[in-house]
């Protein structure tokens, strides 16, 4: 239901949530930023919620938000083009903000994470438009790591049916060669706002380690719109959730075609399922490490050059 949504945001802001936890322990500055939660049933907006997230000290809500969250998208498009245009506004300028606040000459990586109930879905509807890949085989659980059997079916065979209504609603044909219409049909604010960073970091050459299925997803949207992106991708973990696997060869094909390195496998495998870019996080002391190594470890060429320090007690051979 949508109002986990907003439990989850707030333990974000309480620091207690689990991008929280894993971001304190890598050092790892954490913003939240609100641009679609939708409005509890009753309220028109949650701009009228007492203790909404303006001015939080971990969640803010985007002066860019579309309030109300998106459409029901199979029956309308879930955003108008000005509710998508603002959304990806409201990525690029936090990335803008981020790079602003960091220290002169440091250096920077950034990660993507996200909170929304049920964006898995909207995720293997955007694979689909921008894919032609069939519906069937793009869809997993989800976050449903208690249900097994019958009702696990249930809920997969009910997002490939909302899926497919989606398809013939907006006319599937259309939207594969249209990566910004796919998003304006069946995306989610979420995922509209991460495709903006995205491309900002890609403007300003600043690589973004990718969380699971639903970043890989806007990973995959925002490299189909610009293929240079691609060059700064890296994939932290594996998503139980199939169409994951589809997202990452569409990008590396588009890598490919433009004579651009393909990105490397997801480094992790760890059946997360917790959102909010905690396997991103969990990938941070990887990317450390490498970066350790490439910068200070000593080629063998080197290690062998060197002049062994003599004891002077050591005896005269």
């Amino acid at each position: 239901p949508q109002f986990v949504t907003r439990k989850v945001l707030e333990g974000l802001e309480h620091k207690m949530a689990g991008a929280s936890v894993l971001a304190k322990q890598h050092n790892v500055l954490l913003r939240v930023i609100d641009v679609g939660l939708a409005a509890p049933p009753g309220i028109d907006s949650c701009s009228d919620l007492v203790g909404s997230f303006a001015g939080g000290e971990v969640v803010e809500s985007s002066e860019h938000k579309v309030n109300g969250g998106t459409k029901n998208f199979c029956k309308f498009p879930a955003m108008t083009q000005e509710e998508l245009d603002r959304c990806m506004l409201a990525g690029r300028h936090e990335v803008k903000r981020i790079i602003d606040e960091m220290k002169a000459g440091s250096s920077t990586v950034l990660v993507f994470g996200e909170v929304g109930i049920g964006n898995t879905t909207a995720s293997s509807a955007l694979i689909a438009a921008l894919t032609g890949e069939p519906v069937d085989i793009l869809c997993g659980g989800g976050a449903t790591t208690s249900r097994e059997g019958d009702e696990s079916k249930s809920i997969i065979s009910n997002k490939i049916s909302i899926i497919k209504q989606a398809m013939a609603h907006h006319g599937a044909l259309t939207m594969p060669n249209n990566p910004t219409l796919a998003l304006k049909n069946v995306g989610g604010t979420e995922i509209a706002a991460i495709v903006g960073g995205i491309l900002e970091a890609s403007e300003r050459n600043i690589a973004v380690i990718v969380d699971g299925f639903i970043v890989t997803v806007a990973a995959m949207v925002a490299c189909l719109i610009s293929p240079n992106v691609s060059r700064l991708l890296l994939f932290a973990t594996k998503s139980t959730e199939i169409g994951q696997a589809i997202a990452i060869d569409t990008i590396q094909k588009v890598a490919s075609n433009n004579s651009i390195p393909r990105p490397a496998e997801p480094a992790l495998n760890m059946s997360l399922r917790m959102g909010e870019g905690t396997g991103a996080l969990m990938a941070v002391p990887l990317l450390r490490s490498a970066a350790a190594v490439l910068s200070e470890l000593a080629t063998l060429e080197e290690v062998l050059s060197l002049e062994m320090k003599k004891n002077d007690d050591d005896p005269v051979c």
